[in-house]
């Protein structure tokens, strides 16, 4: 009798071991990548022109009273960042005659968002003028004039041209 009572033990304990398991598991890994978001763009007065034709805008310079001399740009951004406004060259160099007239003809007044600088005349060291915060799309503009005293520095006619960088960085 024992050994019938020990033989049907050990059938019971090998079906045990062969039997299926209740329940079971998978790992599903599951990921937030959050990339870095620093978006500038112009929207309009991508391209500024002052044409000067009469003799008070020679002596006056030209106002930013009209939109067609106003940059408007947006920004979109994940982080705090700072825009800066440079030229990038030391003068306005003629097209035809290669004469180079003073970036300080040229200022700029930035509005806009929480913050902006002063602006004043245009140079080629990177200004600052936007700091915002980061999670809003935020827009700006830039007030453009020509200042006057053109006719005293006798400026040969020609077209004068600098390009001007508007760059976002994100802040230290």
């Amino acid at each position: 009798m024992r050994k019938l009572l020990l033989g049907v033990a050990m059938l019971l304990f090998a079906q045990l071991g062969f039997g299926q398991a209740v329940s079971d598991q998978a790992v599903i890994p599951v990921s937030v990548t959050l990339n870095s978001i620093l978006r500038l763009t112009v929207t309009a007065g991508g391209n500024i022109q002052f044409v000067v034709n009469t003799m008070d805008q020679y002596l006056n310079g030209i106002d930013i009273a009209s939109d067609q001399y106003k940059t408007k740009y947006k920004v979109s951004s994940s982080n705090d960042y700072n825009v800066t406004i440079a030229a990038d060259y030391d003068g306005l160099l003629g097209v035809e005659t290669g004469t180079t007239m003073a970036l300080s003809f040229i200022e700029y007044t930035p509005t806009g968002g929480t913050t902006a600088g002063a602006g004043g005349a245009l140079t080629t060291t990177a200004e600052l003028t936007a700091t915002d915060p980061a999670g809003t799309v935020d827009t700006y503009e830039i007030a453009w004039q020509l200042t006057g005293g053109l006719l005293a520095m006798d400026y040969p006619a020609d077209v004068y041209t600098v390009n001007v960088f508007l760059q976002v960085q994100p802040q230290p």
